[in-house]
């Protein structure tokens, strides 16, 4: 009986500890800079590029053409995230690519669209308001992503 116990526990904590591999050799990104007063994880030697718009700044950050975030950051239309979400989400199922939704908490969502017969592409917005500012995190607008890289992704910036 103490043998199966033990046996559970760490099946039980073998899926935090393979998340956590997910970024093994990943670094704090320190956003203060572009005006963004938080920190996301990616992988080293990331390149970042900022676009100011003056309503709206524009902020990548990518690895090659798996890790790819795109974050877009202006004065917040509600101080409630679940409204943002709800409304993001409202948006992105009036696309006719738009297949279903993968994962919900209460900040974000991960969903799948059908580009063609032939090609899935996953996505996700997560969404953070820090005092008048409305953060929206996304994958790149270019690109097609698996479903494993989008979850990495998003728990890259829900930390």
């Amino acid at each position: 009986m103490n043998s199966r116990f033990i046996i559970l526990l760490l099946l039980a904590a073998l899926p935090g500890a393979c998340r956590n591999d997910t970024m093994s050799g990943w670094k704090p990104l320190d956003l203060h800079s572009y005006g963004i007063p938080l920190e996301v994880m990616a992988p080293d030697s990331a390149v970042i590029t900022m676009k100011d718009y003056r309503i709206m700044k524009d902020i990548t950050i990518q690895k090659d053409d798996w890790y790819y975030i795109q974050i877009f950051q202006s004065t917040t239309s509600s101080n409630n995230p679940e409204e943002i979400k709800r409304n993001q989400l409202e948006s992105i199922k009036q696309d006719q690519h738009f297949k279903e939704l993968v994962r919900e908490d209460e900040s974000g969502f991960i969903y799948e669209k059908q580009l063609n017969n032939d090609l899935v592409d996953y996505d996700f917005r997560y969404i953070k308001i820090i005092g008048d500012q409305e953060i929206i995190f996304q994958t790149g607008i270019t690109g097609v992503f698996t479903l494993e890289n989008v979850e990495r992704m998003y728990e890259s910036v829900s930390r």
